[in-house]
């Protein structure tokens, strides 16, 4: 038994120096469920030298959710006092939490469980954070995120560090935690929620796949797995700064959560195209825990794609939309279902008229030839007054419409040049048009003036009009 006992502590010392865990003067708020696990991490932390300089905080959640919660926060609260430890305690509604956020009962108490522990730590002036979680977990947790159908980041795993995290027994598995306390006489809880195969998937794995694996291919199954985790999780370590050059040199400076040029993105082999937009979505906080492969894929397809344009839901209300040269991750707009506005709205000249959309028109008029010309692709443009004639409005663009492009010989359907022009086809119905008094459009805002309107040699005055402010909605 001692050399048992002894080789647990080899093997939690040794992650503690592999991973860089610890070092003297750090403040370590312990995670104490009040299960094997945790206790056997209290109890080999307690154990370190005290050359080490480690001081222990105890923190224990009470997720509510068993009629022995109240008896296993108590138990917690004695084992700290008898280690000389502080103890934190805190709790929350799991089950109330699962329901608001559409989660299982594990996912929502690691979210609170997980909210309750950062807190604490910051309050209590702790700079590490220790987790009890084992070899047995990380293996258990490569399995459910390997059949649920994960990618890279999933096989990984749980993380031996992540930010201040720390997880000391990653090379114990649980058989060696239960011999650990069994050896040393600690008392412990037994969960009655980790029998529980149908609310906890975890459990099926735990308590069915994993002893048949073991059954019929060898009691290494478990390191196998750990193995596997880490060295995955070491390819990803190092290759993360070249995930974020490359998102860097993808990312385009447009307002949505995420938003990539497709021209460099589709550039890209697939894995690092997978990797850099699930770190834009990480970076932007969007909630992504239920994508799966098919929607990364699926938002890559988007992008590889010859068309244009092209758009796929994807879960927690988000939305994945290519307008041809940008790529876009975004809440899903109920505006893009509303009814356009009609309106058209007499100009005054000169003078400013305030649009529907919050933005003003703005014009001036001069009795002369225009000493250069604004490019009408922008906010401005400059009209030939004359031909203009002396009534102006502005009005949305209609199904229908037709113009004479300047640069262009006839006319041309208003709706296929903006098609032409690669605009967006959610922002078609907010491009506005200036049109004379006889409704023929004389500058498509923001794109193009008519031949109608062209300033040429025998121009005598013109108008110089501006369209600012609008929301969303570009010139």
């Amino acid at each position: 038994m001692a050399e048992g006992i002894a080789l647990i502590t080899e093997l939690f010392r040794r992650a503690l120096s592999d991973f860089a865990m610890l070092a003297a003067g750090d403040r370590v708020l312990v995670a104490v469920s009040g299960g094997q696990d945790s206790v056997a991490l209290l109890a080999l932390l307690s154990d370190l030298p005290a050359d080490d300089e480690v001081e222990l905080v105890v923190a224990h959640y009470n997720h509510g959710l068993r009629p022995e919660a109240a008896a296993e926060e108590r138990f917690v609260m004695d084992l700290a006092e008898g280690l000389g430890c502080r103890a934190l305690t805190g709790s929350g509604d799991v089950a109330a939490y699962a329901r608001e956020n559409g989660l299982n009962l594990e996912a929502a108490g690691r979210e609170l469980r997980y909210g309750f522990l950062r807190e604490q730590a910051k309050a209590a002036g702790c700079n590490k954070i220790a987790l009890g979680h084992t070899a047995s977990d990380v293996g258990e947790t490569l399995l459910m995120n390997l059949l649920r159908g994960a990618g890279i980041d999933g096989l990984a795993s749980i993380a031996p560090v992540r930010d201040n995290m720390i997880r000391p027994l990653v090379y114990l598995s649980r058989n060696q935690t239960a011999q650990y306390c069994n050896a040393r006489e600690l008392d412990f809880c037994l969960d009655s929620s980790n029998v529980d195969t149908e609310q906890f998937h975890r459990n099926h794995i735990r308590h069915h796949l994993l002893p048949a694996l073991e059954r019929d291919y060898g009691p290494g199954v478990q390191q196998a797995l750990l193995r596997a985790a880490l060295a995955v999780r070491d390819e990803l370590d190092w290759t993360a700064e070249h995930v974020r050059e490359a998102l860097t040199e993808c990312q385009a400076a447009e307002a949505a959560a995420v938003s990539l040029l497709v021209s460099a993105a589709a550039q890209l082999p697939a894995g690092l195209l997978h990797r850099i937009l699930r770190l834009a979505c990480t970076e932007a906080n969007l909630d992504i825990r239920a994508f799966g492969w098919e929607h990364w894929q699926g938002m890559a397809n988007i992008i590889y794609g010859e068309a244009g344009s092209g758009q796929i839901s994807l879960p927690r209300g988000l939305v994945a939309r290519r307008q041809y040269e940008l790529f876009f991750i975004e809440q899903a707009s109920e505006a893009a279902s509303e009814t356009p506005q009609v309106f058209r709205l007499a100009l005054k000249i000169p003078g400013k008229t305030k649009l529907p959309d919050g933005g003003f028109v703005s014009i001036s008029r001069k009795e002369s030839a225009p000493a250069q010309l604004p490019a009408s692709d922008g906010p401005g443009a400059v009209l030939d007054g004359d031909a203009a004639g002396a009534e102006l409005s502005v009005r949305p663009v209609r199904p229908g419409d037709r113009f004479r492009p300047l640069g262009m010989s006839g006319t041309k359907k208003v709706s296929d040049f903006l098609i032409d022009e690669k605009v967006p086809a959610d922002r078609r119905g907010s491009v506005l048009a200036v049109v004379d008094s006889d409704d023929e459009i004389l500058w498509l805002v923001g794109y193009r003036i008519s031949q109608v309107a062209a300033i040429g040699p025998e121009t005598e005055s013109y108008y110089y009009v501006n369209v600012s402010g609008r929301k969303g909605c570009g010139a």
